[in-house]
């Protein structure tokens, strides 16, 4: 088995981003998959952690698996829905309006929380508004979100991500969709979940999370970077995704280690 260079082997936890470190689009990253691989059967702690709240836990398992990574729960893959479906639970809320798609009502029902439908939603009993990535996204959609809103409902956001990459393009993010409702309502969400904010990392590792040595392993600055300065963590950006060295080199902070492949983490043989 490789051997992890000393930086790297201090680590107790590596929080790692997945779409730009462990497959890009529909490709998987052979030389990440590999090296994830080792530190798993070293027995480091990983959790796979993304802002993507469309799909759910079950779905990323498979395509981690399908993809070779040796990962045999959903325990170890925490997205930004199901992080939000913790959230709600934690606030004792149990009756929401949604406007996100089939992976975020999923993780919600998960935990015991009642998804209303638009009819339900003209009521007094929405507790929160819970705002994902919507390609289906209307204009009702946003009214009764925005209706609940003033109200009284709690505003939250399960990432605030402006764009999102994909094989045609960056595309718009929920965070265009909370910018909609945020503009509409006069109203900054209550709560946002997803990275850079550090809520996702509490809500993995406990409030006490600090007392791991952790890295966060990512390919985005705006996201990964900022998530684990907001964690008081050291950070990894890999330059297999949308970030280049020009990039880091532009940007007012700077990550703990820059390195082209995860394979640099490990010495040569």
């Amino acid at each position: 088995m490789p051997v992890l260079k000393k930086c790297f082997d201090k680590y107790d936890v590596f929080i790692v981003d997945m779409d730009g470190v462990i497959w890009r689009g529909n490709e998987p990253i052979k030389d990440a998959i590999e090296s994830l691989n080792h530190l798993i059967q070293m027995g480091k702690r990983i959790l796979f952690m993304t802002n993507n709240s469309t799909r759910t836990r079950l779905s990323y398992l498979r395509r981690l698996k399908r993809f070779g990574v040796i990962v045999d729960s959903v325990d170890s893959i925490i997205t930004s829905a199901y992080a939000t479906s913790l959230l709600l639970k934690s606030l004792g809320k149990r009756n929401v309006y949604v406007v996100g798609e089939y992976g975020l009502i999923y993780e919600l029902a998960q935990q015991g929380i009642h998804v209303l439908n638009e009819d339900e939603s003209i009521n007094d009993n929405v507790e929160a508004v819970v705002v994902g990535l919507d390609r289906n996204l209307t204009y009702r959609k946003l009214m009764y979100a925005l209706m609940a809103i003033r109200r009284g409902a709690l505003f939250i956001a399960t990432n605030t991500d402006s764009t999102l990459p994909t094989p045609e393009g960056e595309i718009p993010g929920a965070g265009a969709i909370v910018a909609a409702i945020r503009t509409a309502s006069n109203k900054e969400p209550d709560y946002i979940v997803g990275k850079p904010n550090k809520l996702m990392v509490e809500l993995a590792l406990g409030s006490n999370y600090n007392k791991y040595q952790i890295l966060v392993i990512g390919d985005r600055l705006d996201t990964d970077l900022e998530l684990a300065y907001n964690c008081s963590a050291d950070s990894l950006i890999v330059l297999t995704g949308v970030t280049d060295r020009e990039d880091i080199a532009r940007y007012h902070r700077k990550p703990t280690y820059v390195l082209s492949t995860l394979r640099e983490m490990f010495i040569s043989q």
